[in-house]
């Protein structure tokens, strides 16, 4: 049984593992971690984010060696590989719609926030910017799961290096889904200790950069 965590203990508690035990995480904690994540806020509500959960141990050793070999991949007893999907953009208006009827936006939105989004999207580099903003939603949704793993006593470890079209070939994802991050998920079987980071002093100014009040 896991002792009840808030998210401040789990945020101090998270660490990237690359040590997994064998046993296998049951379905029902999977789909909260899932859960957790399509909860997760995403510009005009598009929810960009996919998942594909692998536990087949020969996928799983297929996705170390396109990882290069990284050990952690192969061992953890799931997989999730996090993708975006651009194309959930095509459908903002509705998704705009509905933050509208969810009482999240003004009525007006439709007259005045999807015209200028619809205009600035037709003068951007269209699929650069959209992809940008895909993965910095698929990354918080990502986040989410971390985070959640750390309260019910798992482990993960974000993933970038990574052949992306050995990955999609093994996965069968279509060319125009983005792989965000493999995201290995199991039972730790280390602790590692604390990772240095900067203080706050370094990285907090106040009103203008280079303002510190710390």
């Amino acid at each position: 049984m896991v002792k009840s965590m808030d998210v401040k203990e789990a945020i101090h508690k998270r660490r990237s593992i690359r040590r997994f035990k064998p046993d296998p995480v049951p379905d029902e904690l999977i789909l909260q971690l899932l859960e957790s994540a399509r909860l997760a806020p995403s510009g005009s509500n598009t929810q960009p984010w996919r998942f594909i959960v692998v536990k087949d141990a020969d996928i799983r050793q297929k996705l170390q060696s396109a990882s290069y070999h990284q050990r952690h991949v192969g061992q953890a007893p799931t997989i999730i590989a996090c993708c975006a999907d651009i194309k959930t953009f095509d459908e903002f208006s509705e998704r705009i719609d509905e933050l509208i009827d969810a009482g999240a936006l003004p009525r007006r939105s439709r007259e005045v926030f999807v015209p200028s989004l619809k205009k600035g999207v037709i003068c951007a580099d269209i699929k650069w910017h959209l992809l940008i903003a895909a993965t910095g939603n698929t990354d918080i949704a990502i986040e989410h799961i971390v985070l959640h793993a750390v309260a019910l006593g798992l482990g993960t470890c974000w993933v970038r290096w990574f052949d992306d079209t050995k990955v999609k070939e093994i996965l069968g994802i279509p060319n125009d889904i983005e792989i965000i991050a493999l995201l290995p998920v199991g039972y730790p079987a280390e602790e590692p200790p604390q990772r240095p980071r900067f203080a706050l002093e370094k990285i907090v100014f106040y009103e203008k950069y280079g303002n510190q009040k710390i």
